[in-house]
């Protein structure tokens, strides 16, 4: 008896509709989240600049490591590991994905603070989720190019690959 074909896995890059449901799920919880502290406390609490500060920072090493991925598979066309490459690839979507959580997050709690500006809560207040937003949405970025930076290259333009061959220039795949 043959033995069935073996399937052939792929990875496809997050969807816009993902990232939108991460944005939207991001939101309310950072709305619900400061809705209820305000109600239950009474009092609006600050935003820590340190956890934004670990955010950048880990939006920066994966930035790196999106360069060096980048270099290695799309510049030099050298393979990498199948585990590495594996490994790679769901950094980038979980960075991706918890990124736009945090940006919905955040721009949920600035949205909040804008409205309790008129109440002479301090300008203060509003400064850390904006430098939150932005240490997010630099974290997304970076994983959408990390993620990016793991696709397996198809052959050079100069190659004389047949054009029957998935990938090849010349063939619409």
């Amino acid at each position: 008896m043959a033995e069935p074909p073996r399937p052939t896995g792929t990875v496809h890059p997050t969807s816009w509709q993902s990232i939108g449901v991460a944005v939207v799920v991001g939101a309310g919880l950072g709305w619900s989240l400061f809705t209820a502290l305000d109600r239950f406390t009474g009092d609006v609490p600050q935003v820590p600049l340190a956890v934004t500060a670990v955010i950048a920072v880990l939006a920066g090493v994966v930035c790196v490591q999106a360069v060096l991925t980048h270099r290695t598979i799309q510049v030099r066309r050298l393979p990498i590991p199948v585990r590495r490459a594996v490994a790679l690839v769901a950094f980038g979507k979980a960075c991706l994905l918890g990124g736009t959580v945090l940006v919905g997050g955040y721009a949920a709690v600035a949205t909040f603070l804008a409205r309790r500006l008129e109440l002479n809560l301090p300008r203060e207040l509003l400064l850390g989720p904006v430098v939150a937003i932005l240490a997010s949405a630099a974290l997304a970025v970076a994983g959408a190019f990390l993620e990016r930076s793991c696709r397996i290259p198809g052959p050079p333009k100069e190659d004389a690959t047949p054009p029957t061959i998935p990938g090849s220039p010349d063939r619409a795949d």
